[in-house]
């Protein structure tokens, strides 16, 4: 049986991707301007150019949705769908706020534009990867090889009762 789970922004992720766009729209139209001025176009073209990917880059990665398969769990991107079988899942725990209270530290990656993807380390958890959009949804995937994945779904009350059903050893 294969279920979806959403992954929906929180507010806080929300207003920081809506402010990030607009400061990368604002940035490519003062960019624009100094061009139409007369200023250096290859500058110009190359920051729009470096904002324009960034913007892309971060767009491609966040996660939409998190399926729950017989097989096991899989992390929907636009990218790619990141696959966690069940055997390799040592075991899953709930996480509050992993990164509201605690010292979270961004290693590589986004600290809130569509979430909070890429690697991070905390003194909990150690080094894990992360694809959470509202932390205080969030799941600590934590595998019998290869370091431990953060995810968040909308209905946590329903995901964890899936995985006990379908990943039990």
């Amino acid at each position: 049986m294969k279920t979806i789970y959403e992954c929906s922004q929180s507010t806080g992720v929300k207003w920081i991707t809506v402010i990030f766009f607009l400061v990368m729209i604002l940035a490519i139209l003062v960019s624009i301007y100094e061009v139409s001025k007369g200023g250096n176009n290859i500058e110009a073209i190359i920051v729009t150019a470096l904002l324009l990917v960034v913007s892309f880059s971060c767009f491609l990665v966040f996660p939409m949705y998190v399926i729950a398969e017989d097989e096991g769990i899989g992390i929907r991107t636009l990218l790619r769908t990141k696959r966690i079988s069940y055997e390799d899942i040592d075991r899953i725990e709930r996480v509050d706020e992993l990164f509201g209270t605690t010292k979270t530290i961004r290693l590589l990656g986004m600290g809130g534009v569509f979430g909070y993807i890429g690697l991070f380390r905390t003194k909990g958890v150690g080094t894990f990867r992360s694809y959470v959009t509202d932390d205080k949804r969030a799941f600590v995937i934590y595998r019998t090889k290869g370091m431990p994945i953060a995810i968040s779904v909308n209905e946590p009350d329903e995901f964890m009762p899936y995985y006990m059903k379908g990943g039990t050893k």
